[in-house]
């Protein structure tokens, strides 16, 4: 499948009665969508590259001034793609909450700027995937093979990037792995927000909308291989075995909602509807992770990116990480990216955040001799220090450390409620 159907200005989902349908070839898509196979159903069996083109090397060393920015707020290059759905409610310059059309050709514009400042990376915010028509930040994916209209086609991303790589500058995506957008409901609750239930709650489609490669299921299965889990002091939750134990045949989680902010346990967080907005992937079932693993490489590929930074990084189940960015790795250096970057989000504190950078570490893991602290690597044989082998890194380091934050509010001299927590 090469292509999605859409309906209204080319960007409304068609109802389909399951993602299993097979999917017509639209070549009105074909601009934007970065699988090019036309006759795949399957999405292990979607695929696209940049054709005849050479791939630019990872840097040896990441340690370079890096610039953030997010696409839509950043520079217009082409007005054309503003109001991509045709609807009323996406672009308005003087409102926060909609686009206000910035785009991949409006940062190819300003690439000067960019460079005279010595700036050697860009780290894009935000997925580069279609969002609903408001969605100017690009964080709730709809579809993760098919780029946003609003951003610009391949061709546009494809010249942009060309370009930044000509100038000895590299570039970085979002990528939010296992949060997509807000089509998914559960039953009771549509209209107010969904309690925690380790049983899982019935799900169903608030709209005629639907995601294409991923669906939900209210099939009670009697057991269920859960992750790991570990808490905010960095250590294994050992005490779930009577809390988790079936779960839904689902290829989301269904076990209710949690705010963006307040005081809950870590692997609630994973497993629930983030900040009640955003649909969760079960990326820790292996067939979901296929999936999502596919369509990272496939954009990695046609859009020639060097890194990756994993949003809400401490929200996605630790196993699946390493094993995610195991398999990106291995994708980048099929292209010639020895060095790929993955970064994530560590919304919480050192101990947490330790068990996702490299191979990961507990408390229990504290190197005590400092020259093998210092001499140590990710390749380094002694498991007794990490809690995932070799070759399961999770993250090279932390993008967005709210330890950080708290650190410089305070320096700053803002009042920081001691109950904050992300």
């Amino acid at each position: 499948m090469a292509a999605r159907p859409f309906r209204c200005g080319g960007l409304w989902l068609f109802l389909f009665s399951s993602v299993a349908v097979a999917l017509i070839y639209d070549p009105q898509q074909v601009l934007y969508n970065v699988n090019t196979n036309q006759t795949a159903t399957d999405p292990l069996d979607y695929w696209g590259i940049w054709e005849n083109h050479t791939f630019n090397p990872s840097p040896s060393n990441w340690r370079m001034p890096m610039y953030t920015l997010m696409l839509d707020r950043f520079a217009n290059g082409d007005p054309t793609n503003d109001d991509a759905n045709g609807t009323q409610y996406e672009h308005d310059l003087t409102q926060t909450q909609l686009r206000h059309g910035g785009d991949i050709s409006g940062l190819q514009d300003s690439l000067d700027y960019l460079q005279g400042m010595g700036i050697k990376a860009l780290y894009i915010a935000g997925s580069p995937h279609i969002n609903q028509p408001w969605e100017s930040d690009g964080y709730s994916p709809l579809d993760l093979t098919l780029l946003d209209h609003h951003f610009g086609t391949i061709q546009q991303w494809q010249d942009a990037i060309a370009e930044i790589h000509s100038r000895g500058m590299y570039v970085v995506m979002d990528n939010t792995m296992s949060t997509m957008g807000d089509l998914i409901g559960f039953q009771g609750y549509l209209n107010t927000s969904t309690p925690f239930n380790r049983f899982e709650h019935n799900a169903l489609w608030k709209t005629d909308r639907r995601y294409l490669d991923f669906d939900f299921g209210n099939n009670e299965l009697d057991s269920c291989e859960y992750p790991r889990f570990y808490g905010d002091d960095g250590n294994q939750v050992l005490n779930l075995t009577s809390e988790l134990v079936g779960c839904r045949d689902s290829e989301f989680d269904q076990y209710g909602e949690i705010a963006a902010f307040g005081n809950y346990p870590e692997w609630q967080r994973q497993i629930s509807k983030f900040a009640f907005v955003q649909d969760r992937l079960r990326e820790w079932r292996p067939d979901v992770r296929a999936k999502i693993e596919h369509f990272a490489c496939m954009t990695l590929g046609m859009l020639d990116l060097d890194g990756y930074r994993m949003d809400k990084g401490l929200m996605l189940t630790l196993d699946a990480v390493g094993n995610w960015s195991s398999s990106i790795r291995t994708c980048a250096k099929t292209l010639g990216k020895e060095n790929f970057y993955i970064s994530g989000e560590i919304v919480a504190g050192n101990a947490f955040g330790s068990d996702y950078i490299g191979r990961g570490r507990t408390p229990a893991n504290y190197v005590e001799n400092v020259t093998q602290a210092v001499t140590m690597t990710n390749a380094s044989e002694n498991d007794k220090y990490f809690i995932r082998d070799v070759g399961q890194n999770a993250f090279d380091g932390a993008a967005f450390h709210y330890t950080v934050y708290r650190f410089l509010s305070r320096l700053l001299g803002y009042v920081v409620d001691p109950s904050f927590h992300t």
